[in-house]
């Protein structure tokens, strides 16, 4: 039996031997064997790395370019640990790694601070609340993004949240303990970077704290306002800076619709982007029809037509108000009955009170593609949408997508 697999594996051997020979080159002069291995200068690896994408199926990579050579190492970490996907086995691992120890003057990391975008979303019962605050507080240096965990986020992590003041985007819209608005508002104050936010979906206010002494951080964007929020929430958003511009309200189903109408009176004037999802049963149909009117700046909206009829599409026509609108997305609720909101009021629009829209988007929820006649209508209207945006980069507007160049009008149909 040994000398049977001595014998296999002497072939074996051959046939490597084999295989080395004849990808060699058969000259002696022209050997690689004792040829020293390429080296590659740090900014050419970088610039490699570049082109892996980021997102979970390229961790794998990353590990692998990690494990090449010390200086692949040294190049490959920063993108590693920039926003890594973490649930499960992978956050235990990953916390032993950034915070190996409670105590913070003990074993610090150095890859904490290559870390960029914490994404805590996945995450439901994995971790505490104490190791939340913890993890927070040795990324701090340089995170620009967080979303917070479901489960593990309470107000213990506010002190080390208010520290990350390189963050730009923050989203607590997925926790489940209920924070006071006051506490939020004092650690998201000192983040001067802080661009965009989504509220906790359930918060509330003490009734001695003046809702409207609220302190914004300086050039936030975008508002995410979600879940059975009271109307108290509404009044903080009057003391928001002037760079507030993008609002997005879904699934309110406590929102009075006077507090929503008396704010969009207040600050309309501000707001380029507005999304109001049909998840809010107390907002009255037909509510919404006078939105362009509200909204004089508006460029992105995205409404339900539970909240709109035919009257929405004409009012500009009737007041002599010439909207800014470009995109506009329709979407409904799988119980409205099909209203009298159809493609032909936006043909109409398009020559009327909507002359700028270039781009529509409507959910198959409202039924315009179920039908031969339906179809046909929507692909004269993207032809419509089209030609209007030629003519925009003819006059020097761009139309075009930033990312492949295309002609960013028409008529799309989405399911999600």
């Amino acid at each position: 039996m040994e000398s049977r697999t001595n014998h296999f594996q002497q072939k074996e051997t051959q046939r490597s031997l084999r295989q080395l020979t004849s990808s060699a080159p058969h000259s002696r002069s022209h050997t690689n064997i004792n040829k020293p291995s390429l080296h590659l200068p740090s900014e050419i690896i970088v610039h490699i790395l570049e082109y892996v994408p980021r997102n979970s199926t390229s961790q794998p990579t990353l590990h692998a370019c990690a494990l090449v050579s010390r200086l692949w190492y040294s190049a490959t970490i920063p993108f590693l640990y920039h926003s890594p996907h973490i649930k499960g086995k992978s956050f235990q691992q990953f916390v032993r790694t950034v915070c190996p120890s409670i105590n913070a003057h003990i074993r610090k990391s150095e890859l904490a601070e290559f870390v960029r975008v914490l994404d805590m979303g996945n995450l439901v019962h994995d971790g505490s609340r104490s190791l939340t605050a913890r993890l927070l507080g040795r990324v701090k240096g340089h995170l620009e993004v967080f979303v917070a965990p479901q489960a593990s986020f309470a107000i213990n992590s506010l002190a080390a949240l208010s520290k990350c003041t390189h963050l730009r985007h923050l989203d607590l819209s997925l926790i489940s303990e209920s924070l006071r608005l006051p506490d939020l508002f004092r650690s998201i104050s000192s983040l001067s970077a802080l661009q965009s936010l989504h509220f906790p979906r359930s918060s509330r206010n003490d009734k001695e704290v003046d809702l409207y002494k609220a302190t914004w951080p300086p050039i936030i964007q975008s508002v995410h306002v979600a879940g059975g929020i009271p109307d108290e929430t509404l009044p903080y958003l009057y003391d928001a800076p002037l760079s507030l511009t993008h609002l997005t309200i879904e699934h309110c189903p406590t929102l009075h619709p006077a507090e929503l109408l008396t704010f969009l009176d207040y600050y309309g004037e501000r707001l380029t982007y507005l999304k109001i999802s049909y998840h809010i049963p107390i907002l009255a149909p037909r509510s919404l029809d006078r939105i362009p009117e509200k909204l004089p700046n508006i460029r992105h909206l995205s409404l339900a037509i539970d909240y709109m009829s035919a009257e929405f599409f004409t009012i500009g026509v009737k007041t002599h108000h010439e909207s800014v609108l470009e995109i506009l997305e329709l979407d409904s609720s799988e119980t409205v009955a099909r209203n009298d909101v159809t493609s032909d009021l936006i043909w109409g629009a398009v020559g009327g009170g909507l002359g700028r829209l270039r781009k529509v988007r409507v959910h198959q929820r409202l039924g315009w593609t179920e039908t031969a006649e339906g179809r046909a209508d929507l692909k004269d209207l993207s032809e419509l949408l089209e030609a209007l945006a030629r003519e925009d980069e003819e006059a020097g507007i761009n139309v075009r997508d930033r990312v492949d160049g295309k002609l960013d009008a028409g008529v799309w149909v989405f399911d999600g």
